[in-house]
């Protein structure tokens, strides 16, 4: 009797070091290697299937430069045709949502799965949709674990923007088409949840529309696990027996990622316009937050910092009073609140993280008022807290974890 296995097909490389959204792959991860024993899963990225294309290229023989050139251009316009079918509103307003890939990449999955006999997939992001029927094919379950709406999350910018000019009446015939465009999108993306079997959703805010609109969706929360678990627990140790920095906070995000950056912004505005507390001041680490201002803008209070290295994200974390989390909007689930619970460190935070999760212990709520804001930055300057584990441990426990269960019953 042949061995049950999992294909697990991501977007991002499973990593213990890195943004939130690696973090969840590893935690994705690491809960499969769980239900069907290590090395039973089959894990493909997205950099190690484009790898892969690019060698299968090196090794067939080539046709002549001005052909391979047309069949280049050939499969472009192939791409972008089928695109437009999909959704007319891009010849319009141009949308970043996109499915598909290359042949030589779905040729290569094909033979890696055909014969593994009893399998399960999981898929983590939309641009994989193309193996949905390659696993129908060889009866292999699909199980969409995205980390957001992708048509959503990827065309947020663009979305925020056209609202905008729809609420103060400034709006022209391209934005409307943009606002079609990304809905047209997310309608697509929805056919691409149907196709699979089951579907699980780091928000509830994910769960609750995708099954109120008819689809069967579970709710499978972030929580940390494995090498960042226990490197969560070194922190905690150290800002136990650490003095905390007066008027210390840090802000922790991608810039690079739309609903961040905005809240990003917005709170760096307030703050050049309002100040902030006496001999408080903030860090703002993450990847792209050294460009939130222009070059030579400066803000009292904010020092901006960039990419930071796990050796000193660990100190600054050991010593910080709270961690701010301004994010005002969009899909998916900051990674880093369960993270900073378990690592004993208090969080300020909007209201929105609260509609897709359950607060984690030491999440502190403010209004989108700076007011509040102010107030509760304030508060936690003068106090040297720490979230307590055993209140940190019930709330992980009471978290649900469906995967297992899902993965199970469909291997049988």
């Amino acid at each position: 009797m042949s061995e049950k296995k999992v294909i697990y097909v991501t977007t991002l490389t499973p990593s213990e070091v890195g943004h939130g959204g690696v973090h969840r792959s590893y935690q994705i991860l690491h809960e499969l290697e769980r239900v069907v024993g290590p090395g039973r899963v089959v894990l493909f990225t997205k950099n190690q299937l484009l790898a892969q294309m690019e060698n299968e290229d090196d090794n067939q023989s080539h046709p002549p430069r001005t052909e391979s050139r047309f069949n280049q251009w050939a499969s472009h316009r192939a791409g972008t045709a089928k695109r437009i079918v999909r959704n007319p509103y891009r010849l319009i307003q141009r949308t970043q949502f996109a499915t598909g890939i290359h042949p030589t990449i779905s040729s290569y999955y094909k033979r890696q799965v055909m014969n593994l006999g009893k399998a399960v997939c999981v898929m983590e992001h939309a641009e994989f949709a193309d193996l949905i029927a390659i696993n129908q094919k060889y009866r292999i379950p699909t199980i969409s674990c995205t980390q957001n709406l992708d048509a959503f999350s990827q065309n947020f910018e663009l979305i925020s923007s056209n609202l905008a000019a729809v609420r103060t009446g400034k709006v022209g015939g391209k934005q409307r088409a943009g606002i079609y465009a990304a809905v047209v999108d997310f309608a697509n993306e929805l056919q691409i949840l149907a196709q699979c079997d089951e579907r699980l959703f780091i928000s509830k805010l994910e769960t609750g529309l995708i099954g109120g609109l008819g689809l069967t969706a579970r709710y499978h929360p972030y929580v940390p696990v494995g090498a960042i678990r226990s490197q969560l627990m070194s922190i905690r140790q150290r800002r136990a027996s650490t003095k905390k920095e007066a008027g210390l906070f840090i802000l922790i995000g991608t810039a690079s990622y739309g609903p961040i950056k905005k809240s990003c912004e917005w709170l760096i505005q307030q703050v050049h316009n309002q100040g902030l507390p006496k001999g408080v001041r903030i860090v703002v680490a993450g990847l792209g937050t050294d460009t939130l201002l222009a070059p030579g803008e400066s803000v009292p209070g904010i020092e901006l910092q960039g990419w930071v290295e796990q050796q000193e994200m660990d100190e600054l974390l050991a010593r910080t009073r709270a961690v701010l989390v301004p994010q005002r909007f969009g899909f998916g689930a900051p990674t880093r609140l369960a993270e900073l619970s378990c690592a004993g460190v208090p969080v300020i935070g909007d209201r929105h993280p609260t509609y897709a999760i359950d607060p984690p212990p030491g999440f502190h709520v403010v209004d989108a008022s700076w007011t509040s804001w102010y107030e509760k930055v304030l508060e936690l300057s003068q106090e040297d807290t720490c979230v307590a584990e055993n209140d940190y441990d019930v709330w992980e426990a009471a978290q649900p974890r469906p995967l297992g269960e899902v993965v199970n019953m469909m291997l049988g």
